[in-house]
């Protein structure tokens, strides 16, 4: 699966720099998540944060492009679990992505429009505390393979993107942890 995943990657990546036809586009906004263990042992936890999602697209036509998108995100994380103190969550992501319709392109007339995208990423959860010698922070790291669907549309003049994202953890100390996350997006044209 990873082999087949970074050459997938590696084909997108070199069609963008050989078409040297690429556009850059992004957005900002808000995301809820939630953290559900595979094991009784593990913590569920709920986040709320922002979101920056930068895109490097290659146009196939107006209205359909591949490419590559970076989501990043830092949350205020609270925990029913074993933490002493409610963590922060910092999630990444690289994921090759298929896009149709609104905000495919920058040319893209299209009222309404949808995306896929399949990669690699991770939601870290951060606590600090203090053990009478000092500040210590421990890491929780729920990384996997990472999906996100979506569809664009336009909302009172401004392009938005509701998405789904979905962590699937490979970390066994963590019990594989699952991250699920619903996103609000502002897109931004350059």
């Amino acid at each position: 699966m990873k082999k087949t995943f970074i050459i997938t990657l590696f084909f997108i990546s070199t069609t963008l720099v050989a078409q040297n036809k690429y556009e850059f586009l992004q957005g900002f906004g808000y995301d809820f998540s939630f953290g559900i263990p595979r094991l009784s042992g593990g913590a569920v936890f709920t986040g709320n944060g922002i979101n920056y999602v930068p895109r490097f697209v290659s146009p196939i036509n107006e209205d359909l492009s591949i490419g590559i998108s970076l989501p990043i995100g830092l949350s205020l994380v609270n925990s029913l679990g074993s933490f002493n103190s409610n963590p922060i969550g910092f999630n990444y992501a690289i994921s090759a992505d298929i896009n149709f319709g609104l905000n495919s392109t920058k040319a893209s007339r299209n009222r309404f429009g949808a995306f896929f995208g399949l990669g690699f990423g991770s939601y870290d959860l951060y606590s600090f505390y203090d053990d009478g010698t000092g500040i210590k922070s421990y890491r929780d790291a729920n990384y996997g393979i990472h999906s996100q669907v979506g569809i664009r549309m336009p909302y009172r003049g401004q392009d938005i993107s509701l998405v789904a994202s979905n962590w699937r953890g490979m970390n066994i100390s963590n019990g594989r942890t699952q991250v699920f996350a619903l996103k609000l997006i502002y897109e931004f044209m350059n």
